[in-house]
């Protein structure tokens, strides 16, 4: 009887699990022409296995279950009907796994499915279940995403991202890298907190531009003669300017409001008029001008206060002036400097404010 628990055949190892093998001799009268064993069966008898019926460089059929205990190697294709694994795992080390024939087979897999690398997908893809990726996921096609979609970490989104008919709920910060492009209404419950350097934009132009502007001396001149309104000083400013001197300058195209004050004086004792108005880019404009007339006589100051506002549309680039003239040569805009008893300070001559509403 042969104690090996397995019989080695042309360097292969065939396996007889809960079988006693045995030599079978015979003597020469009798010799077969074949090579074969004896194997004593669970049941007690007896059966001849033929080793020339086990084909090492073809193929073999097996009836039944069978059973490997250790490692199989195979050097080439399995195909299988069916292929179950039930209690270990498969590992794929340095080659490349293939499902299915064409787009219309099916692969389904229950339980959560862990993937590190980078996952391509070409076509629609359909999870039902949970989804981790540890690793970069590129999509090529469509991606359609039914039921509620839970995103912990960073999301890089490169391309185009269209939602329609759908409720995103966002809880902690959003960062986005490009151009956003969103149709329809975007309501927003909570602060928007638009980061230091950032800008919102209207129909393609920038908004919330804005400037303040003054002049600190007295402005004089000829009697029934137009003048530009002087600005010497920039108070503060965001994309507007002042450029030679009464040129308020808009970078953007909007929407603005303009504001002034005008410290009007006369030095004589008589009663003058001014008038005050608006020019768009050295024309006037129409239907803004308005008359102030001040009197002055022995004894009095003859000062006057002229402030009202415009709101109107400005290109980019363009530009408005504050215009004035008197009918006497004694109409000034007067300024002075600070003053005590109580401290105050200066008063310019002009404050304009321009502020984009639109």
């Amino acid at each position: 009887m042969v104690n090996s628990p397995y019989i080695c055949v042309m360097e292969k190892q065939i396996i007889f699990k809960a079988y006693e093998l045995y030599e079978h001799s015979i003597d020469e009268s009798n010799r077969r022409s074949d090579s074969y064993v004896m194997a004593k069966q669970p049941d007690g008898d007896f059966g001849y296995f033929n080793i020339n019926q086990l084909a090492l460089t073809s193929s073999n059929s097996f009836v039944g279950n069978q059973t490997i205990n250790g490692n199989l190697t195979i050097n080439g294709d399995i195909n299988a009907n069916q292929f179950l694994v039930t209690t270990a795992s498969i590992t794929h080390y340095t080659a490349s796994t293939e499902f299915g024939l064409d787009s219309g087979d099916t692969h389904r897999f229950t339980g959560s499915v862990r993937i590190t690398g980078s996952v391509n997908t070409i076509g629609i893809s359909t999870i039902t279940g949970s989804l981790l990726v540890s690793g970069s996921t590129t999509q090529i096609g469509n991606n359609s995403l039914l039921g509620n979609t839970f995103l912990s970490g960073a999301l890089d989104v490169s391309g185009s991202t269209n939602f329609h008919n759908h409720t995103i709920t966002m809880t902690g910060s959003m960062y986005t890298s490009g151009s956003q492009v969103i149709t329809g209404s975007l309501d927003i419950k909570g602060n928007l907190n638009v980061a230091s350097g950032s800008e919102f934009y209207l129909a393609g132009n920038k908004l919330f531009n804005y400037g303040q502007f003054s002049d600190t001396t007295t402005q004089s001149g000829s009697a029934n003669t137009a003048y530009a309104k002087k600005l010497n000083t920039i108070d503060f400013a965001h994309e507007v300017s002042i450029v030679d001197g009464t040129k308020i300058t808009v970078q953007n195209t909007g929407i603005y409001n303009l504001q002034f004050s005008t410290q009007l004086a006369n030095t004589a004792n008589t009663n003058i008029t001014f008038d005050i108005w608006l020019a768009y880019t050295g024309s006037n404009y129409a239907n803004t001008n308005t008359q102030i007339d001040v009197n002055k006589s022995a004894g009095q100051l003859g000062r006057q206060v002229a402030a009202w506002n415009f709101m109107l549309p400005i290109r980019a680039n363009d530009y408005v002036e504050l215009m004035w003239s008197c009918n006497a040569d004694t109409g000034q805009l007067a300024a002075a400097g600070t003053q005590t008893n109580p401290n105050r300070p200066a008063i310019p001559s002009v404050i304009a404010t321009l502020t984009q509403i639109g």
